[in-house]
């Protein structure tokens, strides 16, 4: 017992002033990076509860340690988001809608052009859309290259006139700041619904990134397509009016788009490792019936991998309309 008692101790030694410590050094950080300093009182909080530990007993060190995180986590709320950063080019606005019955009208569209991931022609464009219009949906997954079970998740709308306009859940870095999983569970990135034209959101990720690009048709009703379009949109306004941090683990690409899912239907949709590893959220789809079913989940991959029909479109005004063109799965099965 009193060993167990010792591991118990250390183990809560080690993870409370390891959590502190991070908590200190990546909250709020910008494109500065962690304040390596500002982490130094967990540093003075593992050693007073060590010393109390030898001198006292586990549970007065255990209590200063709880205590010391959750003074530190106090702190840490009263960090709160904001709209007023310098933001990365590619994020410097964020998109806002105005609803009137049927019709949205979606101002600063991302509408770029790329000729490598870090040379663009920017450009951003006013569009009204109609849900009577609606055609249909796509589930989109971008696996990452080398980062196990890592991907982004996006959805995509389609509209009669042959127009398509992609949302993205996305971290809004600010200039000079990359991306850290670790860094968004400390409220080190703001959330943003980046609004796009396909030629920008997908051609980005298939043609430049080189990821694998899955598009799957939504198997959904027009009505049901409707209220989730609509759904994103309030989202994507209530941001603009009001910002929230991007969370790693509770509001990210994937959990946001999870929630929009259950609140236009019926489904509950398990919080489980295709949630949290969204390179397997295609899987956790196809289970729930969301795309089609037809035949085994890698057939159904590999059907709709549309790297191939990408790279050919790249660059062309229908470029929408090639990468839905069937024919290329048997030269695209990877």
């Amino acid at each position: 017992m009193r060993l167990l008692s010792r591991i118990l101790t250390g183990l809560v030694l080690l993870l409370g002033t390891g959590w502190a410590a991070l908590a200190l050094a990546l909250t709020g950080a910008g494109p500065e990076g962690a304040h390596l300093v500002r982490a130094l009182p967990a540093l003075v909080l593992v050693a007073v509860a060590v010393a109390l530990w030898r001198r006292s007993s586990w549970r007065v060190a255990v209590a200063v340690v709880v205590a010391g995180c959750a003074a530190i986590y106090g702190w840490v709320r009263t960090v709160q988001p904001s709209d007023q950063r310098d933001w990365a080019p590619d994020l410097a606005r964020a998109a806002r809608a105005e609803v009137d019955g049927t019709r949205v009208t979606i101002h600063d569209v991302r509408d770029f052009r790329y000729r490598s991931t870090t040379d663009w022609d920017a450009s951003w464009y006013t569009a009204t859309y109609d849900t009577r219009e609606l055609t249909g949906a796509w589930f989109i997954v971008e696996p990452f290259s080398g980062f196990y079970g890592a991907a982004h998740t996006m959805v995509s709308f389609g509209f009669a006139d042959g127009r398509y306009v992609v949302f993205s859940v996305e971290v809004r870095r600010e200039k000079g700041e990359t991306f850290s999983a670790l860094g968004g569970l400390f409220r080190q990135f703001e959330l943003i619904y980046v609004v796009g034209d396909e030629r920008d959101l997908i051609q980005l990720r298939s043609n430049h990134r080189k990821d694998d690009v899955y598009l799957y048709p939504v198997d959904a009703s027009k009505e049901r397509i409707a209220t989730f379009f609509l759904d994103m949109v309030a989202r994507m306004n209530a941001l603009h009016e009001r910002p929230e941090f991007y969370d790693t683990l509770t509001s990210n690409c994937t959990t946001n788009l999870v929630r929009h899912v259950e609140k236009v239907s019926a489904v509950k949709v398990p919080y489980d490792h295709r949630t949290l590893l969204p390179a397997y959220s295609d899987a956790l789809a196809y289970e729930l019936g969301l795309i089609e079913k037809d035949a085994p989940l890698e057939v159904v991959r590999a059907r709709h991998r549309i790297n191939v029909q990408a790279m050919a479109a790249n660059g062309q005004p229908d470029f929408s309309r090639r990468i839905r063109e069937a024919g290329a799965t048997a030269a695209s099965t990877p």
